[in-house]
């Protein structure tokens, strides 16, 4: 591959040449963002080396001119900088469009950096492929479905950490549309929340749920989860309907409530009183996606909960952002002072995995694992 290097140190020149030069990459070096944009008018490298302080002009002033001009070169960042720096560094060029290799101190160069161009690749050209038109999604389309019985639960394990063997499930809104197509809760669930559908919707679910507990309940799974959203629990029938799918699953599996902060009612009193009425029903309490609210830890003081789920955007970074990785460590913590179990979503790949189990997650969910699938697969 091609590199090139913007750092305002020339020391940095031979390094450099040694060490890329080692693994077969060609460096070219600039020492000012002039002298950078021109070398990349000429010949556009694979990848673009960066230090973030450059004098008179900053490396984040480089990433907005990469932005405009070259947003399918990829980044690594060179700085002398606290890592934290180079982790928000790493967040602006993303935000760009911009995407990052990874983040090198310069006090680490010698082991870093080869390592971190050894998983460098030359970004493949992409081939756009006709979407094919598709009708918006309306309030009388899905009040439709509704009622033609499409909305479908799917499926997708959660693992116990110290032996990797399947203990629940976390239940996840399909719609299915004649056309054949399925539409993941991300493309009706805002519609069904703003339209008054969601408590109607939830309860389809449950009753689809209802009817599948003789399929499920020869996997002997510990619980079986299921999310409420803020609409959800606003709903006298929230309550009810929990205790109508906890008895229908007595014997089976435990039922397990999630519920995000953005379910959290505004009237702390009344949301007190709501998830005491789900723990006395027979359900379990999950806080799902903790640490993206600036309540959680609130929620976890004020209710009865069992269980934690990480929000998977720390999971996706805990190899590219050290605080990441520490904020997990520190939430695994935290939550075992308090008596709760630990699942980390999001759970991709084999490091995350083998990382994950070490700082003592309890439970491990994501696709390494297995994607949401509907029940003729999941129970194969």
């Amino acid at each position: 591959m091609i590199l090139t290097c913007l750092d305002d140190d020339p020391r940095m020149e031979r390094t450099l040449r040694r060490f890329a030069g080692s693994l077969g990459h060609e460096v070219r070096f600039q020492t000012t963002s002039q002298s950078l944009r021109e070398d990349m008018g000429h010949q556009v490298p694979d990848v673009v080396v960066l230090d973030l302080g450059l004098g008179t002009e900053t490396g984040v002033d480089v990433l907005g001119w990469l932005a405009e001009h070259h947003v399918n070169v990829p980044v690594v960042f060179l700085s002398g900088h606290a890592d934290e720096l180079l982790d928000t560094a790493r967040r602006i060029a993303q935000g760009n469009g911009l995407a990052v290799y990874g983040a090198i101190n310069k006090a680490n160069l010698v082991r870093e950096l080869p390592e971190v161009l050894a998983r460098c690749r030359p970004p493949e050209p992409r081939q756009k492929t006709p979407a094919m038109p598709q009708k918006a999604l309306d309030v009388d389309a899905l009040r439709q479905y509704l009622s033609a019985g499409r909305i479908k639960p799917y499926f997708q394990p959660i693992l116990l950490a110290s032996s990797l063997k399947p203990v629940g499930a976390e239940v996840l809104a399909r719609l299915s549309l004649p056309d054949g197509s399925v539409l993941g809760a991300g493309a009706f669930i805002p519609l069904a929340e703003r339209s008054g559908l969601i408590m109607e919707l939830t309860h389809v679910l449950s009753e689809r749920l209802i009817e599948l507990e003789p399929r499920l309940r020869p996997l002997g799974l510990d619980f079986i989860s299921v999310n409420l959203s803020a609409a959800n629990v606003e709903s006298t029938q929230a309550a009810a309907m929990v205790k109508h799918l906890v008895d229908a699953f007595a014997g089976s599996s435990r039922i397990m409530i999630e519920l995000t902060e953005t379910a959290v009612l505004p009237d702390l009193q009344q949301m007190r009183e709501l998830t005491t009425q789900l723990r006395l029903g027979g359900a379990s309490l999950a806080i799902d996606d903790f640490g993206i609210g600036y309540s959680s830890i609130r929620a976890l003081a004020e209710l009865p909960y069992d269980a934690l789920k990480i929000d998977l955007s720390f999971v996706a970074e805990m190899f590219d952002s050290e605080k990441s990785a520490n904020l997990i460590a520190s939430m695994v913590h935290m939550a075992h002072s308090l008596h709760l179990k630990v699942v980390a979503e999001g759970v991709e790949t084999e490091a995350q995995r083998d990382r994950l189990i070490e700082m003592g997650v309890d439970r491990l969910q994501g696709y390494l694992f297995g994607r949401p699938v509907p029940i003729e697969q999941f129970v194969l």
